[in-house]
This record gives structure tokens, C-alpha cells and sequence, in this order.
């Protein structure tokens, strides 16, 4: 007996569904380990005097965007999909492309919670059969409610 494949009616229904809220403390020895692990030496990000630091640590755009939205399962050690509770129609995944925009810095000290929702479902014939094209929204918020970062993540299933 063969296992029926979701289809396009199937997949949309979960349009702006919503993951839970992923909630990042921004820790001194976190931003110093992410620093030390991509080698960054700018002291724009480890100098609290410096300009952009105004008395506390700001870390580098590319530190929110990686540790705001993904997280490793402690189980696989894998990154999973941006919603979790929404089914991947086919078994392949595909990253298709991932913009962020960055509207106030995050500094040492706050507390971001991120909330990512299916935002489109698209279906595509391709080479090796359908493929389905979801759209990931997320947008980040600092402890006083201000959005800090929002992103879109397209990602190919097929």
C-alpha cells in the first residue's frame, strides 16, 4: 500500500502557521565563542567602549541572523525545518534563498525571541518531478518589543 503524498491543497492549509517562539539570551561568552569560532577579531564587537558598543557589546548582524532562527536538535545535532509541526511534502530539502533585514542591534544583555510562520507554498514542475517552494518568515523581537531583525527563508522540496 502505497503512502499518499500531500498535495498543494494539503500544504497551504498551513499557511502562517506558527513554530513556537524561540527565545535567545544574548550572553557575553556566547557572542565571545561565536567571535572566536568564525574569527572575527573586529573590536567593534568585543570593545565595550568602542562606538558602536555605547557601554555594552554589540555583536556582528551575521551572529543574529545564525542564532535567532536556527537551532540544533539535541537529538539529531541537525538544524530542522523552520516550523516544525508543518510535514515536508517530499524528502529532499533544498536551501533556496534567505534575505534578512536588520531595523535595531542586539546587544549583550537582551533577550530575542523569534516567531517564524509558513508564510507561502508554491508547487513547481522540475527535472526530477514536483517540487514545492515554502516560504519562511520569521521576525525577531528584543525584551522591550522592538523588532530587531526579520527574515524569509525558501526553501525547495522535492
Amino acid at each position: 500500500m502505497s503512502e499518499t503524498k500531500p498535495t498543494i491543497e494539503d500544504m497551504q492549509a498551513y499557511v502562517n502557521v506558527e513554530a513556537p517562539p524561540h527565545v535567545l539570551h544574548i550572553e557575553k561568552e556566547l557572542v565571545r565563542r561565536f567571535l572566536e569560532a568564525v574569527q572575527d577579531r573586529n573590536p567593534l564587537w568585543t570593545d565595550e567602549a568602542a562606538p558602536a558598543g555605547a557601554g555594552s557589546l554589540v555583536p556582528p548582524q551575521l551572529f543574529c541572523a545564525i542564532m535567532t532562527i536556527a537551532r540544533c536538535s539535541s537529538e539529531t545535532g541537525k538544524i530542522p525545518v523552520p516550523v516544525a509541526t508543518i510535514p515536508l511534502p517530499r524528502r529532499n530539502v533544498l536551501e533556496g534563498e534567505e534575505t534578512w533585514e536588520f531595523f535595531a542591534p542586539v546587544r549583550v544583555g537582551d533577550t530575542i525571541t523569534s516567531h517564524t510562520r509558513l508564510s507561502d507554498v508554491k508547487l513547481r514542475e522540475g527535472r526530477l518531478g514536483e517540487m514545492f517552494i515554502l516560504t519562511y518568515v520569521a521576525e525577531s523581537v528584543n525584551q522591550r518589543g522592538e523588532l530587531v531583525a526579520r527574515s524569509s527563508n525558501t526553501i525547495v522540496n522535492y
